[in-house]
């Protein structure tokens, strides 16, 4: 069970805090120049810290344009959330700054199916390792 009070706090970076639970099932366009190369969908659960006491966390799925795939876990204190919240996002690994572009409504729902998270984080742990393994 999730703690319904749970929150990510943004307020380092000017923005209030946004209930961790709000964030399930939300979907982002990774911008660059005015062109979309990626999404990012976020999946809430309730994880286990070393102390084994729950907490909200977030699996966030990064899906590429170039049909690449990558899965993050972020929990207290989050990291990753409160970046992608303040609008923009640094990709050290692609060397790029994104603009944050979150979908509502209708488009979210569409961009969920797409490139939401519909599998344990395990399977797309397994497929990013794949593809890396074939661009050596």
């Amino acid at each position: 069970m999730l703690r319904k009070n749970a929150v990510v706090s943004n307020r380092d970076r000017g923005q209030a805090e946004v209930p961790v639970a709000s964030l399930d099932e939300a979907v982002a366009e990774l911008v660059r120049g005015g062109v979309v190369e990626g999404w990012v969908a976020i999946r809430v659960q309730s994880l286990r810290n070393l102390f084994l006491r729950k907490q909200a966390g977030c699996w966030l799925l990064f899906t590429w344009s170039d049909g690449s795939v990558e899965i993050e876990e972020d929990y207290p204190p989050f990291h990753l959330v409160p970046e992608l919240l303040s609008g923009t996002f640094r990709d050290e690994d692609r060397y790029g700054d994104y603009e944050i572009r979150w979908s509502g409504g209708q488009q979210r729902q569409e961009l969920w199916a797409r490139y939401g998270i519909h599998e344990s984080p395990g399977y797309y742990m397994v497929v990013a390792a794949e593809q890396q393994r074939r661009r050596r």
